[in-house]
């Protein structure tokens, strides 16, 4: 039968109870409840209270990345906040106090560059538009006309035969339409090791007149230049001499570069796969990276966006919290990548370029490698710097253009 509210037998574990039992059940569970509830709330209080004295972090750990137009997403964090976490704890420790500063980490992130608010410029000449203009009916030509219209960097070498004037001609093009150029120097004496871009100045003396010519092509207009793509992740290569003077040939670099008000430098740091973060942080340190605006990751390779972003976020916090670039040019698909890779026929056009990131550390994603170049004669394919279109039309269908 239906049991009415009187009728209602109670149960304790199993176990029916008599009335004035379950009163005193009941007093004994509302007052228990009414106990927890306080002991939560003074808890929260008191944690809460504690965590944001003196002002400190108050703002989530995570912020999703910008979607691409290939509907690509990641999560980034503003820093890597583990890693600072470890830091200032061993510092505490040390100390036996906290600074400001330690208390909050985002307090030690320098703001910023000015460039970043800045549209990024693309060539009209570029050797994409050209090649569309001379081949307009062209397999793959829809590919190869947008490429033309995306900015990519535009790199100096012992290839120009008068570095002030076509330094002065790229920049002075940018200036005119108000967008930043990104400059590529890549001149450094034994460049390469005698791999596929061997080449580079005829040592220090040489470099550094070398240089001096790029800044003043620049002038006072804004540029932002990428120092020497794999030459400190390669230093292993050399011996010890030229070893010291690849350092030297940096540091001098970007000291002659920042004489310009308007030119912001990033010394290039290779990849995420290549060398520890605490060994690249030594040799930045040894190059004048506290001069630099930061440092550069992924150039010419393949490594995903997060994976180049948790690098730098950890090698950033070990050199005082400067900044970063990205190359995105050809690390779409999120394929996990080691060692040395040569036109491989996995890669994809990665993020378009931008300087929307959602993290303070990482100033922009950008297309610093030329990606219808080829990166040498491997599996056929042509000399390094060559154009190689049948890759780059490859590369686009990769990604789903």
């Amino acid at each position: 039968m239906k049991l009415t509210k009187k009728a209602v037998p109670y149960y304790q574990h199993g176990r029916v109870l008599k009335p004035n039992s379950h009163r005193q059940y009941l007093r004994l569970k509302e007052t228990a409840a009414a106990a927890l509830v306080c002991t939560v709330i003074l808890s929260f209080v008191s944690t809460f209270s504690t965590f944001n004295k003196g002002g400190q972090l108050k703002q989530p750990n995570n912020s999703p990345s910008a979607v691409s137009s290939q509907g690509k997403i990641g999560v980034s964090r503003p820093v890597s906040f583990s890693v600072i976490a470890t830091d200032l704890a061993e510092s505490k420790a040390v100390t036996g106090s906290t600074t400001k500063s330690q208390a909050n980490p985002l307090a030690q992130i320098p703001p910023k560059p000015i460039w970043v608010t800045k549209l990024l410029f693309t060539d009209p000449a570029n050797t994409a538009a050209q090649y569309i203009s001379s081949n307009p009916n062209v397999d793959g030509n829809v590919y190869i006309a947008r490429m033309a219209k995306i900015p990519v960097a535009q790199w100096f070498g012992d290839w120009n035969s008068n570095i002030k004037d076509d330094v002065n001609s790229y920049v002075s093009a940018a200036a005119s339409v108000g967008k930043v150029p990104i400059v590529v120097v890549y001149n450094i004496p034994n460049r390469d090791c005698g791999g596929y871009s061997v080449g580079g100045a005829n040592g220090l003396a040489s470099y550094t007149e070398w240089v001096n010519r790029v800044a003043e092509g620049i002038g006072g207009r804004t540029a932002v230049v990428v120092v020497e793509p794999d030459a400190l992740s390669a230093l292993d290569c050399l011996p010890v001499a030229q070893q010291q003077e690849r350092i030297q040939s940096i540091a001098q670099a970007v000291t002659i570069l920042k004489a310009q008000a308007l030119t912001s430098v990033y010394i290039d740091s290779g990849t995420a796969v290549w060398q520890p973060a605490k060994t690249m942080a030594s040799r930045l340190e040894s190059a004048n990276i506290g001069a630099a605006d930061g440092f550069s990751l992924n150039i010419s390779y393949f490594a995903p966006t997060a994976q180049s972003r948790a690098y730098g976020d950890q090698l950033s916090s070990l050199i005082g919290f400067k900044h970063y670039i990205i190359d995105t040019s050809r690390n779409g698909g999120n394929n996990t990548v080691t060692g040395m890779q040569c036109n491989p026929p996995f890669a994809s056009f990665g993020d378009m370029p931008t300087t929307i990131t959602n993290n303070p550390l990482n100033d922009a994603l950008l297309w610093i490698k030329i990606p219808w170049e080829s990166d040498g004669e491997c599996n056929g394919s042509p000399g390094p710097g060559q154009e190689y279109w049948s890759y780059a039309i490859q590369l686009a269908k990769n990604a789903g253009w």
